[in-house]
């Protein structure tokens, strides 16, 4: 029995974490049904009707700020491919030998 720590099997440790979850969508929506619901009984006071206005503001300036940068960064594709393009295009009239002397240049 002087052994016995020899035979022992170690367990895993077990905690009791249970993680949570946020879903800011899932809060708004039911902010915005509660805002709602005070607006069908007009029991909307000064600041709650502010506080729509704010939401109602804030979410159509962050649509239009993610849909600007959604045009910058096509934008900024097009003239890309464009300008690959008129490289290429250049090369391809010029001839091959061309691409020597460019290159020198650039060097």
């Amino acid at each position: 029995m002087k052994f016995q720590f020899l035979n022992k099997t170690f367990k895993n440790k077990q905690y009791d974490y249970v993680p949570r979850y946020y879903d800011e969508r899932k809060e708004r929506l039911a902010l915005k049904k509660k805002q709602f619901e005070k607006l069908e009984d007009n029991s909307l006071n000064a600041e709650d009707r502010k506080s729509i206005l704010r939401s109602n503001m804030q979410s159509t300036w962050s649509r239009a700020q993610n849909s600007q940068k959604q045009k910058q960064t096509s934008n900024l594709r097009v003239l890309l491919l464009i300008a690959i393009l008129i490289f290429l295009g250049y090369f391809i009239f010029n001839g091959i030998n061309e691409v020597d002397t460019v290159v020198k240049k650039l060097w």
